[in-house]
């Protein structure tokens, strides 16, 4: 019987590192293993012209600290972040808001607003190198038509309003992240709280603030982590809408990585901009995590 035992236990611990064992050396190659190597190369003296790597210590990081143009895109990134952040959450929320009404058309509704975070990234950023064009936009014809401008606005040709349109175009592709999220949040929170705070005299707005945001909060704050890990490493977009232009005026981290590693050829460098990034994040989060417990969530009168 005790044989019998035992051989279910390694059966059951076998079934169990079967399913596990997978699972985690997928992650190891897909996430872990380039992030290593990508530590490594800011160590090292690696170019696309010699296939010879020399270590070199922390001489990247020293030539990149003494560089204008890294501080530059570093405070470039923080603006795009901290921007793009906050008009998704604030955008994405009013949405939530509207949608969670009872209307007709409400499933159709919400199918059009989560349709832009559907599309590729490449078609967003076509689209909206069209729609923003200083010479044949739909948005300088309409604000010429409506004389609301007397000059075509140059939105991503201006060295004033490239960085600003970058970040309109992004929030309209990623707010729909914000809404789904704010959305299955409003959902939870029960009926009874605002009967119960309508009965006490409260309108429309009092119930926004003492029922809707205290349970709305903890979904933000995740929000504003998620959305700003993602917005701090994006590329692709301003990569195809701009360049980084004009003039650097778009040119955040990512991009000037991408710069160093596929312009100036300079793996190394580059891998040390990567790194620079990841211990970034890596601060903000734990920032994050010690003055916010997203496990610790209050619903309120429950």
């Amino acid at each position: 019987m005790v044989l019998g035992r035992n051989r279910e236990d390694v059966e059951r611990r076998i079934w169990i590192l079967g399913t596990i064992v997978p699972a985690i050396l997928l992650l190891l190659i897909v996430s872990y293993f380039p992030i290593t190597y990508a530590i490594f190369l800011s160590f090292v003296k690696k170019t696309a012209f010699s296939p010879d790597i020399s270590w070199v210590g922390l001489k990247n990081y020293l030539w990149l600290l003494t560089e204008p143009d890294l501080w530059d895109s570093l405070g470039r990134s923080i603006v795009f972040t901290v921007g793009s952040v906050l008009l998704q959450i604030v955008c994405g929320m009013v949405m939530a808001l509207l949608l969670n009404r009872t209307f007709r058309g409400q499933n159709l509704a919400r199918s059009l607003v989560i349709l832009p975070y559907l599309l590729p990234t490449i078609v967003v950023g076509l689209v909206f190198k069209w729609l923003l064009n200083q010479d044949y936009g739909a948005i300088n014809q309409v604000l010429l038509q409506w004389k609301l401008v007397e000059l075509p606005i140059n939105f991503f040709g201006g060295l004033n309003w490239a960085i600003y349109s970058i970040i309109a175009t992004t929030s309209w592709q990623y707010t729909s992240f914000v809404v789904l999220m704010v959305l299955a949040r409003l959902q939870a929170i029960n009926p009874k709280l605002y009967e119960a705070a309508m009965v006490s005299g409260a309108g429309p707005i009092r119930c926004f603030f003492d029922v809707t945001l205290p349970n709305l909060k903890t979904t933000l704050f995740l929000l504003a982590l998620l959305r700003g890990i993602w917005m701090f490493n994006k590329f692709d977009l301003i990569y195809i809408i701009t360049g980084g232009g004009p003039l650097q005026a778009t040119e955040t981290l990512p991009v000037y990585a991408y710069r160093i590693a596929f312009e100036d050829f300079n793996f190394g460098r580059a891998a040390a901009v990567c790194t620079i990034m990841f211990l970034v994040l890596a601060l903000g989060s734990l920032i994050y995590f010690k003055l916010f417990d997203p496990s610790k969530e209050v619903e309120v009168g429950r």
